[in-house]
């Protein structure tokens, strides 16, 4: 009788561990496997999505017409495969900002999927090998190579600028007006000090896309100095600094 309750009794309790494990696997979390750029294509559009540890954003453009189509993202988190994206900016619709998108997620290592949208990614990058990447504020600009600092960089108003291993968006919005202002992304290296990138899309002038441009990077107490010419011409030196400094993620 004792043999048969301790058979019992370890054979529930192996059942029970067994239960927890495939439930632990099921809410696996999801965060770092998304973390990178993907890009989906439908025609000549093709949309590329950066995902970083604070900021999902998406952009749709043509590269061949040299012609941006639309952008939206914000901040992000996830839960088992429950992505929600509170959303800051939005091209299309001003009145989706402030709002959650939700999202169930499937990942596989080169392959993301996200309700919501008409396609499967395929994955460009995992967020290397780039030294910049994560989402930055303009916060400041130097002269004489001394900085100095925007007294509200991040609100209303906010440029930020938001880089995987391979990829970049920068995107200036106004958070309480709900603006969609100006964009700008593409693909860009780093190395020996060098930042270099290729424009994809430009919402200012479409004359910059195909333009690679080089600049020096640097960096300054954790900012990033960006010293170089503009793509329409003229001289930048400028420092931005980590999201997360600004706004710690909760």
């Amino acid at each position: 009788m004792k043999k048969m309750i301790h058979f019992c009794y370890y054979g529930l309790a192996s059942l029970i561990c067994c239960v927890l494990l495939l439930s632990f696997n099921s809410k696996k979390d999801n965060s770092m496997e998304i973390q990178g750029a993907w890009r989906y294509t439908n025609g000549k559009e093709q949309t590329t999505i950066i995902i970083t540890p604070y900021i999902f954003s998406s952009a749709t453009y043509n590269l061949e017409e040299k012609k941006f189509i639309s952008s939206y993202g914000g901040n992000w988190s996830i839960n088992g495969n429950q992505l929600t994206l509170k959303t800051e900016w939005n091209s299309l619709d001003s009145t989706k900002v402030g709002t959650d998108w939700l999202s169930t997620v499937g990942v596989s290592k080169n392959e993301l999927s996200l309700t919501g949208l008409p396609k499967k990614l395929a994955r460009l990058d995992n967020g290397t090998p780039g030294a910049l990447v994560g989402a930055w504020i303009i916060t400041g600009s130097y002269n004489n190579d001394q900085v100095s600092k925007r007294r509200s960089p991040f609100y209303p108003r906010r440029t930020m600028k938001v880089l995987s291993g391979k990829h970049f968006q920068w995107i200036a919005y106004n958070v309480a007006t709900k603006q969609f202002i100006d964009t700008g992304g593409g693909t860009y290296t780093t190395e020996n000090g060098k930042y270099t990138e290729t424009i994809h899309f430009f919402t200012k002038t479409a004359a910059s896309v195909g333009k690679t441009l080089t600049f020096d990077y640097s960096f300054v107490n954790g900012d990033w100095r960006h010293k170089g010419e503009k793509s329409t011409g003229g001289v930048l030196d400028e420092c931005w600094t980590k999201r997360e400094v600004l706004e710690p993620k909760q």
